[in-house]
């Protein structure tokens, strides 16, 4: 066989396994043919809109949407497939505030909060770092407890809503998604005094007495009342 028709050969193997998927992520060390050749079937899909580069080796094939072609791949999840299933991850700045609901803004480009060394090559994802925030890690935080602590780090910059409102959507996030208060206890020694002074209410708030009891807040009245000052005119709410 010519190296044109081997060439042919492995696009057309290529071509006939992605086009039969739907939300997943492709890379190419999933499939058994030279890297090169993979790389250029791909790149031609790329151009004919059928999958979307995430970054050098990854690509996405989303499903069909009604008005926009087919579907992104969802950011989190793409930051996932590059740092694996050990590290710390989720939402951040305006994605943060909207997932957690005290925002309505959609941001452009995504932003994705990592508590490792940032991965490289990403086109439509922008990455912040908290490498410093070990605790998050040696929590197990899921993507929602993450994305939580980053919009009430946010809270006074992002917001939409009265203070009031705010704290109902932090609730009714924390029971919706999942979150467990006691991991977040355990993560919170490592993040900013703004981030512990609400969780430290908001936890209160929901009644967990005893897991906001175990959160080290300021060290002054000062530095307290600033990190509550987003919440201060609602003192009931908190």
């Amino acid at each position: 066989m010519s190296n044109a028709s081997k060439s042919e050969s492995v696009a057309w193997k290529v071509r006939k396994r992605v086009l039969k998927s739907e939300d997943r992520f492709w890379h190419v060390e999933d499939f058994d043919v030279p890297a090169m050749a993979v790389l250029h079937a791909l790149g031609r899909l790329v151009e004919e809109g059928e999958i979307e580069r995430v970054r050098r080796g990854t690509y996405w094939r989303g499903h069909k949407t009604r008005w926009s072609g087919r579907s992104s791949a969802p950011a989190i999840a793409a930051v996932r497939e590059a740092v694996g299933d050990t590290v710390a991850i989720g939402a951040a700045g305006w994605m943060a505030a909207n997932a957690v609901g005290i925002s309505t803004q959609v941001v452009a480009t995504p932003i994705v909060a990592v508590t490792s060394r940032l991965p490289t090559g990403f086109e439509n994802i922008r990455l912040v770092s908290r490498a410093q925030r070990t605790g998050r890690r040696d929590a197990h935080l899921t993507d929602a407890e993450v994305t939580l602590l980053e919009a009430l780090e946010g809270w006074h910059r992002y917001s939409e809503v009265a203070p009031d409102v705010a704290v109902r959507k932090f609730l009714a996030f924390i029971q919706t998604a999942g979150v467990d208060s006691r991991k977040l206890v355990r993560a919170s020694a490592t993040e900013t005094v703004t981030v512990r002074e609400r969780l430290k209410a908001l936890l209160a708030r929901a009644g967990l007495v005893a897991e906001a009891g175990r959160i080290n807040g300021a060290r002054t009245e000062i530095a307290r009342q600033k990190a509550l000052a987003v919440i201060a005119q609602q003192p009931s709410a908190i």
